[in-house]
């Protein structure tokens, strides 16, 4: 019957391949996050440039491959805009990785108990074949079968 003991086996594979699947979202997400952080980075350093400028200085934006003149308050209020779109999708990040976390925690527990399963039942198996006995499947019992 070894099909019997395989199932907890299959189950647990199953399992295992979710939750890497999981790990890897989570990964992307982080390194969503580290864009954000490093966009928030760059828009506060044109903020903090513009608080600087000279009265009557003049802004540019490049437009695709062109340069176009732009009004100051305009252009700080784009900074500002975006600002605070960023910090939004920061804490929308935040939200999102912290129950993808959560998720992957569960998982981790449910596979820790399916693994338990798996090892009582190849325990069980073991013990009611013997080692290398008709229903023992163990690994020496196939190995002496190949052997000359």
């Amino acid at each position: 019957m070894p099909t019997e003991k395989e199932g907890p086996q299959q189950a647990f594979d199953k399992e295992l391949e979710k939750f890497k699947t999981l790990q890897e979202t989570v990964q992307k997400s982080y390194e969503a996050r580290m864009g954000l952080v490093s966009q928030q980075q760059e828009t506060e350093m044109v903020k903090e440039e513009f608080d600087t400028l000279e009265e009557g200085a003049t802004i540019f934006k490049l437009v695709g491959p062109v340069m176009v003149k732009q009004q100051v308050d305009d252009a700080k209020g784009n900074v500002e805009k975006r600002l605070e779109y960023i910090k939004g999708e920061l804490e929308r990040s935040d939200d999102l990785i912290k129950s993808q976390e959560k998720d992957m925690t569960e998982k981790q527990q449910v596979l820790m108990k399916m693994q338990q399963a798996v090892q009582e039942a190849q325990q069980s198996a073991a013990a009611a074949g013997g080692p290398g006995g008709a229903g023992g499947g163990g690994t020496m019992g196939g190995m002496a079968a190949t052997t000359r």
